[in-house]
């Protein structure tokens, strides 16, 4: 049910019908009748209004996001107080969002892929000009709307990166766990290459069809962003190019010194890619490493006192009196013989290292698809180690879905391949809630495990009631999946009812009970309806209009007020309202 019925909301805003529901908040397809525009207004739960922290988040998110204009950043207008919470003023997006597009394509094309990254770049990159960290760059975060063009919306727990305090509490972490970066995981500061690892994991998805990590709690999705290495790109959809692959994985560095610098760095690599020019990724960045750390240069001084040698200089040294020279000599020798022993001994140690690693090398084995027990037994025979991450997928329980390094790379013996392992989602009958109100019915399905997308529709039934579920009730769907309700936003044409030779206060609870009301009422004479019922309708009975018309009705005063009989001339004729009388001449 929409917030208001009767008036504007906000006194300015009339709402026409639900749109989406978020964590705390609900969005509304309105009208601006100040400045007669469609807009999205977001008004945050009742409940949550109470809240002193969630309030002021959604005020930060006002202010900071109505500073931003940008062509690829949903615009905000207004926001305020109004029924007791607060609500923000959107621009009205016509279009689909990114994370629905990918659940239809299952991967996107890489020049498309690269393409809606490179415009979200551009929205962070603005948006971090001006002081803003997004803070929770997801694909539902992402609208296309239906000429291609990009908007990154909600900026729902952004604040500003000059602002004082922090509405957190110490060590708390904000944002979506599966697009998390490690330092936000951490509960460490963020800036605008947090923003930069999020959109990387959000490309990757784009590209392979499902996120690098996953996880049965965002816990433990948060964890193996810290901890663990993504699953190479290409070694699961092998016709990603090697240039955007290196994109993705540069900016999913776990060091942030190792990501691009900026959301600008990483829209410009994006940009060089769909102009088939050379990308700054591959060049001085190891794929393979999501933790790049920095080299020590002795020679620089960038060493530990112990490893820099401090040598006088040559000018320093008193010139040798004859008596020394064959002392200076011999030291010379000296100095000469144990230098020939360290090249000596330098090229034997380089020499054994390299017929070691010739010797100790090994090629991965493909294991995909193997059993657990099986693949791990086919790389120990190998010589090398392995470490076993479960996800839930439809392959059958115990069997690897991916490994890294990939198969035939050439590895050192004892290097760890990380296995990726099926594991069995359980199944769960879909309760029924059809007939249930939204709240009752979203309550229901997540105590079943299920997760929950409305759609509002047009439909005859009580507005926000279920009128279908997907997939149907007592249908067995995994845990954890999403149920799809149809949800009643009321009926959008109504057929006028009959109403002809009703009383006319009948008739007008007649048309309230089909959702309209009962317009103009005039009266006309008529010889066949009995006075005070209706004669006709405008528009008459079963034309197609909307909820809530008006419907004009004309009712009967019954037979004609004034009627006239003709007599002889010698009568004399009196004429009464609705009565004649005759009386004869004497």
């Amino acid at each position: 049910m929409l917030p208001t019925e009767n008036k504007p909301y906000g006194g300015r805003y009339e709402l026409i019908q639900k749109i989406a529901r978020g964590g705390m908040a609900e969005v509304f397809m309105a009208k601006d009748q100040l400045l007669d525009r469609p807009v999205a207004l977001k008004v945050l739960f009742p409940e949550l209004s109470v809240n002193v922290s969630f309030v002021e988040r959604f005020r930060r998110e006002a202010q900071a996001a109505a500073n931003l204009s940008h062509p690829n950043i949903v615009s905000v207008f207004d926001w305020g107080e109004a029924d007791n919470t607060y609500f923000i003023v959107m621009e009205l997006v016509e279009g689909v969002t990114l994370s629905s597009l990918i659940k239809e394509s299952g991967h996107l094309d890489p020049q498309k892929a690269a393409s809606i990254a490179a415009d979200v770049a551009a929205s962070l990159a603005f948006a971090h000009k001006h002081g803003v960290i997004h803070r929770d760059v997801k694909p539902s975060n992402v609208l296309l709307t239906e000429d291609g063009q990009v908007k990154v919306t909600d900026f729902g727990i952004a604040r500003a990166a000059t602002a004082d305090g922090d509405l957190t509490q110490t060590g708390a972490v904000m944002g979506t766990a599966t697009y998390i970066p490690p330092e936000q995981a951490q509960g460490l500061v963020v800036d605008g290459r947090s923003d930069v690892y999020s959109l990387g994991v959000v490309l990757y998805e784009m590209l392979v069809g499902r996120v690098p990590f996953s996880g049965d709690s965002p816990l433990a999705i948060a964890y193996k962003h810290v901890r663990e290495d993504a699953p190479r790109p290409r070694a699961l959809v092998p016709a990603i190019p090697e240039a955007l692959e290196a994109i993705v994985l540069k900016a999913m560095a776990k060091d942030p010194a190792s990501r691009y610098q900026s959301a600008t760095e990483m829209r410009d690599d994006l940009r060089r890619f769909l102009n088939h020019q050379e990308v700054v990724a591959l060049s001085g960045f190891d794929p393979d490493a999501t933790q790049a750390l920095p080299v020590v240069d002795i020679s620089r001084g960038g060493g530990s006192p112990t490893q820099t040698m401090r040598t006088s200089p040559i000018s320093s040294i008193d010139p040798p009196g004859r008596g020394t020279n064959w002392l200076l000599v011999g030291i010379l020798l000296l100095v000469l013989i144990i230098g020939a022993l360290l090249l000596g001994a330098k090229y034997f140690l380089n020499s054994n290292s390299n017929n070691t690693r010739v010797s100790t090398t090994v090629l991965v084995p493909a294991v995909v698809g193997e059993s657990e027990t099986n693949a791990t037994a086919t790389l120990t025979n190998r010589g090398l180690k392995y470490t076993i991450s479960h996800q839930t997928s439809n392959e059958q329980s115990g069997t690897v879905l991916s490994e890294n390094p990939s198969a035939g790379a050439t590895v050192d013996k004892g290097t760890s391949v990380a296995l990726v392992v099926s594991s069995s989602i359980p199944q769960v009958s879909v309760p029924n809630v059809v007939g249930q109100t939204i709240a009752s019915a979203e309550s229901t399905l997540l105590a079943a495990g299920f997760q929950v997308t409305t759609n509002y529709v047009n439909n005859p039934a009580t507005v926000g009631t279920v009128t279908s579920e997907t997939p149907p009730a007592s249908n067995q769907a995994p845990k954890g999946s999403s149920v799809t309700l149809d949800v009643s936003n009321g009926p959008s044409q109504i057929a006028v009812p009959n109403v002809v030779g009703q009383p006319v206060a009948q008739a007008a609870n007649t048309l309230g009970s089909h959702n309209l009301t009962l317009g103009n009422v005039t009266y006309a004479p008529s010889p066949t309806v009995a006075n005070g019922d209706v004669i006709s309708t405008n528009p008459a009975a079963g034309t197609s209009v909307a909820p809530n018309t008006s419907v004009d009705v004309v009712v009967s005063q019954g037979p004609s007020p004034t009627t006239t009989t003709t007599v002889p001339p010698s009568s004399t004729t009196t004429t009464f309202p609705s009565t004649t009388t005759t009386t004869a001449a004497r």
